[in-house]
């Protein structure tokens, strides 16, 4: 074989290793595992310089070969594999070498995908030349490491550096042994099908370190269950994967809501509510009108506060008039009885004598008197008032006029003004007496309409007056 063929053959072998292995299927995460491989290896040798000779290029020589494997455990495994490579030198003969061997490997697990391998294997190497120098083998020592890491479907890339030795006598010539180096890269296949796995979760049963996984229950490297939220079911199997931590739960998964409220008993502050009731975000009842029933069973749900009520939160009024038991003061009311508010008989008044006849229209209020030259009402007058209110409240068609008048003392101006504001006061009154002010108006008349002589005390006592006069 000539040199440059040489040269071809080294980088042809050293491109394919490569692109054999960039153009494998992606990397998975899930690392497959089949008890049985079978692939090819290639890259580089670097060979020993008694035999390639000291020339750096001639030490170099492609590899290619074939491997197979065999687990015996998550870490331990056999192998077998060749290599052959053939060296090209510039001062010795071309020489073929092919190695065979066996050996142990040892896998370690740091991450999930890649795993690190470290192996150890005796063999045979033998040396064909291209002259007349004698052909010879050796038994070999080897030991390498390098990485292993599955791939889609069946395949596993890795890579290896690894030193064979030879052992027993020198190489014919000299006085040393022999010493190789091997870069190498590799596809492999499983075969043999995957391993027993007896429950089914997609770990072996040799590395199952739980065995009896319930089906569809998601598990680590190991084969244990994972429960991410501490519930006690197990990822995969548990339909509420996010329950807070300590909640009960069923066999679901879901949080428990014993009294069916809407909120789960790991929340629920007032376990045993009553089915119907609404509650708070701690599950507590409410009770708006704090009569006893909860909101959501109180059928009357606005019942004034201190009012007896059915269990369906429905006030009773056991005297039947019309005050509720709780607020009822006298509750032994014969049915039929007029009562106040405080649910006590009343005595009916008599109605109060009409303002006003068919003939007279106008009625001077007697008594209605006011502090002097103010519009501040006398408690004389209030007591005048409160009558003409009672006859107001009773007659509710009549709308009357509150007119104040004066006598001439003063100037017009200021009389007509005070008649305004005494006028104004009288229908206040009134007004705080429950008579609708739409009922009335109040004007002020000044000293313009004498009833008497203002020349005289007792004229001028009649002409401040306060009158009412009917309008409807």
């Amino acid at each position: 074989m000539s040199r440059s063929r040489s040269a071809y053959t080294v980088v042809a072998l050293a491109v394919g290793a490569v692109l054999l292995a960039l153009s494998a299927p992606a990397l998975a995460e899930e690392r497959k595992d089949y008890p049985n491989e079978f692939g090819f290896v290639g890259g580089l040798a670097f060979g020993d310089k008694d035999i390639a000779g000291g020339d750096w290029e001639g030490r170099f020589a492609p590899a290619v070969g074939l491997r197979y494997g065999h687990m015996l455990g998550e870490h331990t495994g056999l192998f077998a594999d060749g290599v052959y490579s053939p060296f090209q030198t510039a001062n010795l003969p071309d020489v073929d070498m092919a190695t065979l061997r066996l050996g142990v490997e040892w896998l370690f697990d740091p991450w999930k995908s890649w795993r690190w391998a470290v192996n150890a294997g005796a063999g045979w190497t033998g040396l064909h030349f291209s002259d007349t120098m004698t052909d010879f083998d050796r038994p070999i020592v080897s030991v390498g490491f390098g990485q292993r890491r599955a791939m889609d479907g069946r395949q596993f890339f890795r890579w290896e550096i690894r030193c064979d030795q030879s052992l027993g006598d020198d190489i014919p010539g000299t006085e040393e042994t022999l010493l190789t180096v091997y870069g190498l890269l590799g596809i492999t296949w499983g075969f043999g099908g995957p391993p027993p796995d007896a429950d089914g979760d997609g770990v072996p049963d040799r590395k199952d370190e739980c065995p009896d996984t319930p089906h569809g229950a998601q598990v680590t490297e190991r084969g244990c269950p994972l429960d991410s939220d501490g519930d006690g079911v197990f990822d995969g199997l548990d339909r509420c994967p996010d329950t807070p931590k300590g909640w009960p739960v069923d066999a679901k998964g879901c949080p428990l809501d014993s009294d069916g409220d809407g909120v789960a008993d790991g929340a629920d502050q007032c376990p045993n509510t009553p089915k119907g009731a609404k509650v708070d975000a701690k599950g507590c009842p409410s009770d708006a009108d704090g009569d006893g029933v909860y909101d959501g069973l109180d059928q009357c749900a606005n019942t004034p506060k201190g009012v007896k009520v059915d269990a369906k939160g429905c006030p009773l009024d056991s005297d039947g008039d019309g005050v509720f038991d709780g607020v009822d003061q006298c509750p032994g009311t014969p049915k039929g009885t007029k009562v106040d508010a405080k649910g006590c008989p009343v005595e009916e008044k008599p109605a109060p004598a009409p303002l006003f006849t068919a003939t007279q229209k106008e009625l001077v209020l007697e008594g209605v008197n006011f502090e002097n030259n103010s519009a501040k009402l006398t408690a004389e007058a209030t007591f005048v008032l409160d009558k003409v209110a009672d006859s107001l409240l009773y007659y509710k068609d009549i709308r009357v006029e509150v007119g104040g008048h004066t006598d001439s003392k003063g100037s017009d101006a200021y009389n007509q003004k005070l008649s305004e504001a005494r006028a104004k006061s009288v229908m206040d009154y009134l007004v705080s007496k429950g008579i609708a002010a739409s009922r009335m108006t109040a004007k002020g008349y000044g000293e313009k309409q004498p009833i008497a002589d203002n020349a005289t005390d007792a004229g001028r006592a009649k002409n401040r007056r306060v009158a009412l006069k009917q309008l409807g």
